[in-house]
């Protein structure tokens, strides 16, 4: 840990001599047009058995809750590859705000998508397996909503980003503290939130002094390659931290975050002009990475839904991490009308896109965040809520 810890230090103490600082602006390489390879669909009203959910939100498009002894399967918030052609999916929490996500429990879902593609597969998704985040030992250091079952809720937690690491447990990024939360393969939480000094958001549960504006937490997180760092990304600028998204350092084996405080991150990220928010964070190799960037807007308002790369290595002239575009996702090519809507041109023009995964070197695989009910990037009725959408698409390769 301390020669990691050394290493990031001098990286910003000596930029010149362990960076290829680039003086460049901010974006300057423009990828091909991606292709749409894989199309699969989730429909929005996907639920499971459980408690009764949705009580506290009102009704959206002719879906008129609460959804009596289910929960709906839906706000996936991180991707990441399972077995055998299965993926792992992580939901947010609920229905967009603690106020009124009390009744919608937090869980990590296992699907299988049957892809339609080029040579079949009926673009279905089969949900294999569902897991609910709960705390037993009483970890959290407020109270949780659901005493006696301890079952995590949405008013609880914010999951935004997580990765499994080699024993097969999680480490979830949440965005009411924020914090870093460590789980078991079947969903206990096995210790306290891990925080950083000096990091609260607006509204956190402890009721912390608040230097982060609300659910601008961790929304994504990636992990190295070689299963020792995770590196958490704000979605929101930092105050007294100036302009940019921060990017820290957790150490996995020795469960501590390398940055000594919030003022001190690893990498700092710039969003384009038009940006809103980041959507996930993931890596390709040592040091390389993907980041999703989104506007706030759905639909036919939507203009930005971009995926840059990264590489730490690799500064502009102002000391953020110089970026490429690798795909616009308001243009991809669709030659075989995968999404059989009759185009050849495929948008992917919802509000939230918080699900990316490398799949192969050409292949990067997104899933959106459907925000059931209320989502309506795809109905221009403004009268059906958003189906959950899962795409493969195909870029340049990210390496050789």
């Amino acid at each position: 840990m301390h020669h990691h810890q050394g290493y990031w230090r001098n990286v910003r103490a000596k930029g010149l001599s362990c960076l290829l600082v680039l003086l460049l602006s901010q974006t300057t390489a423009v990828s091909q047009a991606a292709t749409l390879t894989a199309f699969a669909l989730l429909p929005a009203d996907t639920f499971t058995p459980g408690p009764t959910s949705g009580q506290l939100i009102e009704a959206k498009n002719n879906r008129h809750p609460p959804f009596i002894d289910q929960q709906p399967v839906q706000g996936f918030s991180a991707l990441i590859k399972g077995e055998s052609g299965s993926y792992i999916v992580l939901s947010d929490n609920g229905f967009g705000a603690r106020i009124n996500s009390s009744d919608y429990l937090l869980s990590i879902y296992h699907i299988a998508p049957d892809f339609r593609t080029a040579t079949g597969g009926t673009g279905t998704i089969r949900l294999s397996s569902v897991i609910n985040l709960s705390d037993p030992e009483r970890y959290l250091p407020y109270p949780a909503v659901r005493s006696t079952d301890h079952l995590l809720t949405g008013a609880d937690l914010d999951p935004e980003s997580f990765r499994r690491v080699a024993d097969g447990s999680y480490w979830i990024g949440e965005e009411f503290n924020p914090a870093l939360l460590h789980f078991s393969a079947d969903g206990l939480m096995l210790a306290p939130p891990f925080r950083l000094a000096g990091l609260n958001s607006e509204g956190n549960p402890s009721g912390e002094q608040a230097n982060l504006p609300r659910s601008r937490g961790f929304e994504g997180m990636a992990m190295s390659t070689d299963g020792k760092w995770l590196y958490p990304m704000l979605e929101g600028a930092l105050e007294g931290s100036g302009s940019g998204l921060n990017i820290y350092t957790f150490d996995i084996n020795e469960k501590m975050f390398v940055n000594k405080n919030a003022l001190d991150p690893s990498f700092r990220y710039r969003l384009e002009k038009g940006a809103s928010a980041i959507g996930d964070f993931t890596m390709f190799s040592n040091t390389g990475g993907l980041v999703i960037e989104r506007d706030s807007k759905e639909g036919e308002n939507a203009l930005l839904k971009k995926v840059f790369r990264i590489d730490f290595n690799q500064l502009d002239k102002d000391g953020f991490l110089h970026k490429t575009l690798v795909a616009d996702l308001m243009k991809i090519k669709d030659p075989l009308d995968l999404n059989q809507d009759g185009k050849q041109l495929f948008t992917f023009p919802f509000w939230t896109i918080e699900g990316l995964v490398v799949v192969n070197a050409t292949t990067l695989g997104l899933v959106n965040d459907n925000n059931y009910p209320l989502g309506q990037a795809r109905d221009n009725s403004k009268t059906q809520p958003d189906n959950t959408e899962f795409i493969l698409i195909e870029v340049d390769p990210l390496w050789d």
